[in-house]
């Protein structure tokens, strides 16, 4: 049986999940302009770095520029792994999560030291 489609060699292919071997997949994917207009520091950060990042690996960026680029790509990654963290951390200090972590751990060990609020003053600092 023959067919006239030639055979996939996923040259052609947009890149997805599947076929995307060399980088992150992200479907939402902004321009500075569009993360701009968005309203998300995130999303701002997020495209300029990744503007920043073509300028740096383009064959045709002045030398001179490459020193001041590379810094301010340096600068946006560190912001962007501090706006993670800010993120991060309000989850961590959620009062609904600590909630939820207390139900759990009630459930598996109710008698436990965080549950109970009991001290351990069992240490004694003169063994050491």
């Amino acid at each position: 049986m023959t067919t006239d489609t030639p055979p996939d060699d996923g040259l052609d292919a947009e890149p997805t999940p599947e076929n995307d071997d060399d980088q992150t997949f992200d479907p939402d994917v902004l321009s500075v302009a569009e993360a701009a207009r968005s309203g998300s520091r995130r999303a701002l950060m997020v495209a300029i770095r990744d503007r920043i990042a073509e300028a740096v690996t383009d064959s045709d960026c002045p030398p001179r520029d490459l020193a001041s680029l590379t810094k301010r790509l340096q600068d946006t990654a560190n912001e962007i792994e501090a706006i993670d963290a800010r993120a991060a951390e309000d989850v961590e200090n959620d009062p609904g999560r600590i909630r939820e972590l207390e139900a759990a751990l009630r459930a598996v060990a109710p008698g436990h030291p965080l549950l109970t609020g009991s001290v351990d003053d069992r240490f004694d600092a003169s063994t050491l």
